[in-house]
């Protein structure tokens, strides 16, 4: 008879980013990272070679721009939306995308040799941003689900961190999680209590913002062009104009752009600990009458500061309303926690000072902090009740004691399509979802806007700002739903109540009924992970 192979009963914590991603496992009581090659991250990167040669972390890079049209990059911006792309007679959404990148963290799981992990790794922690949409969320859920992984918990990164931290020793402090990642920005204000060894260690989120496009690549943009400017002026070449007749190809072009984009990602590395980088780049291109050029360029630290000002500034506004909707003063913080690659930039720390009064703490590893929070959270979840009997048993001492309790507020406004294409809110952002109120429910009663209505399209969105109309951008539709039944009569005669539930599984329960008519009513879940 086969043996039947059984999953790992060990939960993956992964750090799905922008621009890179990693994965860590809780492991003889501490989450520890899963090298991938050489390194602890691999970049989210794809690119596609023929339909069976599938390339993905830094192999992919190395072809971004050399071959755009067949490599992905930033998948997870267009996580939730309609994007698509075609290669080699497949079509690609985001999802799918996302799938090779879990998939090859997957086979590099498997492939570690340092743990026995008895079983095959089925069951993951997955890190997402603070402010990532419902739809964002269910396609980071679908990818993982095409990688052949289940989902037990989407994790916010910065909640992740605060985990790692708190989880550290024991803390009883309110803290603020700035994280500058590759592609996202995301700011949260937790308090955190681990010191009881009777009690569950408690995560209160207060406060949450973000902005999903601004992140390292953002930064790394600014020196590219502070260093083309410059290429252009000594050679006449346009590295970025690629419509241009420059005597030379676009190919050529797209290769010296991925020589410049390398240079300048290092230079940024080198400027969080010198004053000064330089960026040399020998045979960069040779133009139409076989003059070689290079790239010297030198850029110093107040230079490049000066020119990424504006994007640290908007982080800095971000920080402050996340603030502002914590309802505490700058002397509530305990620590500023930094996390992403691109917050080890000195200007970042010198703007949170200056508005904060306070040094941020740096006593960890900004790159790792989010893989290992989503371990030490898995660990303390386990697998799901119903697919113990699927799983081989746990070592006891990679059992984690203690368990960690969550309370969580509602993080977009929520509510519905009226006429004229306005938001109206029935939840208001912000309100706690915790042990003693783990249900927040709202209701609105609308008049039935046409005469001889029969039925009501109930259109559910939500924003993480405030809206006026639901074709801002900003607002996102999350379901919807029909009231039907309706006794035919003259528009406003009808009342028609709806009411929101929003609970501590994230789930949002939409009922809308007509007053005064029991049994004519109709009700939306949407699962919002």
């Amino acid at each position: 008879m086969a043996i039947i192979e059984k999953n790992s009963p060990y939960i993956l914590g992964i750090d799905l980013g922008t621009s890179n991603s990693a994965v860590s496992i809780y492991r003889k009581g501490k989450a520890h990272m899963i090298k991938l090659g050489k390194e602890t991250s691999i970049p989210s990167v794809v690119s596609f070679r023929s339909e069976e040669d599938i390339q993905v972390g830094e192999a992919a890079k190395r072809r971004i721009l050399i071959d755009p049209e067949n490599t992905v990059s930033f998948i997870k911006r267009e996580m939730g939306t309609e994007w698509t792309r075609e290669f080699y007679g497949n079509s690609y959404r985001p999802e799918d995308i996302s799938a090779e990148i879990l998939s090859k963290l997957k086979e590099y799981v498997i492939a570690q040799e340092e743990f026995d992990l008895n079983g095959t790794p089925t069951y993951a922690v997955i890190c997402v941003p603070a402010n990532f949409d419902d739809n964002k969320k269910r396609a980071t859920k679908e990818a993982a689900e095409l990688a052949g992984l289940n989902v037990t918990y989407l994790l916010e990164e910065p909640v992740a961190a605060a985990i790692a931290y708190g989880m550290e020793v024991g803390r009883n402090q309110t803290i603020m999680v700035y994280d500058l990642g590759g592609g996202t920005f995301d700011v949260s204000i937790l308090k955190v209590d681990s010191t009881s060894e009777e009690e569950p260690a408690t995560f209160t989120i207060l406060a949450k913002e973000g902005d999903p496009n601004l992140g390292g690549y953002d930064i790394d943009q600014v020196i590219m062009k502070l260093v083309a400017e410059d290429f252009k002026t000594k050679s006449n070449l346009d590295l970025f104009d690629l419509e241009a007749d420059q005597g030379v190809s676009v190919t050529e072009l797209l290769e010296a752009q991925q020589k410049l984009q390398e240079a300048c990602e290092q230079a940024k590395r080198e400027l969080s600990e010198m004053e000064f980088a330089a960026i040399e780049i020998p045979n960069l291109i040779k133009d139409e009458f076989g003059t070689i050029h290079n790239v010297e360029y030198e850029l110093t630290r107040e230079d490049f500061e000066k020119a990424i000002e504006p994007l640290i500034d908007q982080t800095i506004i971000t920080m402050k309303k996340a603030l502002e909707h914590s309802k505490l003063d700058t002397r509530d913080l305990s620590r500023v926690i930094l996390v992403g690659g691109s917050s080890r930039i000195p200007l970042v720390s010198k703007k949170i000072k200056e508005v904060l009064n306070k040094e941020p703490y740096s006593n960890i590893d900004p790159d790792t902090i989010v893989a290992q929070g989503a371990a030490i959270f898995g660990a303390s979840i386990g697998v799901p009740t119903d697919k113990i009997h699927e799983t081989n048993e746990t070592d006891q001492e990679d059992v984690l004691d203690t368990t960690i309790e969550m309370n969580n507020i509602v993080t977009h406004y929520l509510g519905i399509e009226i006429r004229g294409g306005r938001f109206n809110t029935i939840i208001e952002k912000g309100l706690e979802l915790t042990d003693e109120q783990p249900v927040v429910s709202r209701e609105k009663v609308y008049s039935t806007p046409e005469d001889d209505m029969t039925e009501m399209r109930i259109s559910v969105f939500q924003s993480p700002e405030e809206v006026e109309y639901v074709g801002d951008d900003r607002c996102i539709c999350i379901g919807e739903f029909f009231l039907s039944g309706i006794p035919k009569a003259p528009k406003g005669k009808h009342r028609i109540a709806v009411n929101f539930d929003v609970n501590k599984q994230n789930e949002v329960i939409v009922t809308a009924s007509l007053q005064g008519e029991e049994g004519i009513s109709n009700q939306l879940t949407i699962q919002r992970n």
